[in-house]
């Protein structure tokens, strides 16, 4: 995975992209181009330290998922080196506290963090990724006034709408649990992103299809979608060599994709159309993962040769 440069000219999605561009809403937002820089906040995970689980997800690695992973500065030390090393192309920044659950913890712990890097010169506001059982009735309300204060954009994992699935894979919350996080947080007026994974084991194309139905219904913002990646050193690797789990396809992900965008609202912004990673970090497949320019050329390329257009199958009734 690579900075997420936000530079994209507006235009209309229904007609340029088929979807709805967060890249364009925040170049439109801001003015400028914005840089997206990903960060290591050094927090743990409630399904990781044993408050849940030691096992983690089954899919969990963050040295696969996340470039910042082996950062050990202090966040705002890990942001003002980006910001020196780039202020030549970029005046607008965006940190993305990456790996693992960036809200497990104390206000008063998560606030210096936080706050340290918004008001760094420069940043124009702050992406947190994070799970929906990682918060406090306090941190509800600290993060309401932060985004008084700065744009503010919440990442939670959910991966699957549905139960079995989510125990399948040890995510250790369920549906509900997002929902309710979801809604407290937007009903605060806070910009919330759903991490959505396409692929995983005993979802059909109609099961994974529902999620999206299911998240056109809520008060979600952004979409990020990722298709199942099997990387070394997971649980998913050993059920991989075991042969009882396999990857999708670029060409059948890049059909799931489309239909999964049809069923979205036509309002939700849509962060990312795949996950990305290299076999120098624990990737070993889909290898289309490695390839994600070659990889989004076929998956817009289906797209024009579909007609598939962002919320075409949405219904609101």
């Amino acid at each position: 995975m690579q900075f997420n440069c936000v530079h994209l000219t507006f235009s209309n999605y229904l007609t340029v992209h088929h979807y709805n561009s967060y890249r364009q809403f925040i170049r439109q937002k801001f003015g400028v181009p914005v840089l997206k820089i990903p960060l290591n906040g050094g927090f743990s995970c409630p399904n990781r330290d044993g408050s849940k689980s030691t096992t983690g997800c089954f899919f969990c690695d963050n040295r696969s998922f996340s470039p910042a992973f082996n950062r050990i500065e202090p966040p705002h030390i890990q942001l003002q080196k980006v910001i020196n090393n780039t202020s030549n192309r970029f005046r607008a920044f965006i940190p993305y506290l990456q790996p693992f659950s960036n809200t497990y913890g104390s206000v008063e712990e998560l606030s210096l963090i936080y706050e340290s890097l918004i008001t760094l010169p420069g940043v124009v506001g702050l992406a947190i990724g994070t799970r929906p059982d990682c918060f406090s009735d306090e941190l509800f309300t600290y993060l309401s006034d932060l985004n008084r204060r700065t744009y503010l954009s919440i990442e939670l994992g959910l991966q699957s709408a549905h139960d079995s699935t989510l125990l399948r894979i040890n995510r250790g919350h369920t549906f509900e649990d997002f929902v309710k996080t979801s809604n407290r947080l937007a009903d605060s007026g806070i910009e919330v992103v759903a991490h959505v994974m396409l692929g995983l084991p005993g979802e059909n194309p109609d099961i994974m299809i529902q999620t999206a139905r299911e998240l056109s219904k809520l008060k979600i913002k952004g979409v990020k979608i990722h298709q199942l990646m099997i990387i070394k050193g997971t649980i998913f690797e050993e059920l991989f060599l075991r042969n009882e789990i396999n990857t999708l396809d670029i060409y059948n992900y890049s059909e799931l994709l489309c239909d999964f965008l049809d069923n979205l609202r036509p309002d939700q912004l849509i962060h990312r159309l795949m996950a990305d990673s290299k076999p120098e970090h624990g990737l070993i497949a889909p290898v289309w993962s490695a390839k994600k320019t070659d990889s989004l050329n076929i998956i817009h390329k289906i797209m024009d040769q579909k007609g598939s257009i962002q919320g075409a199958k949405f219904y609101s009734g």
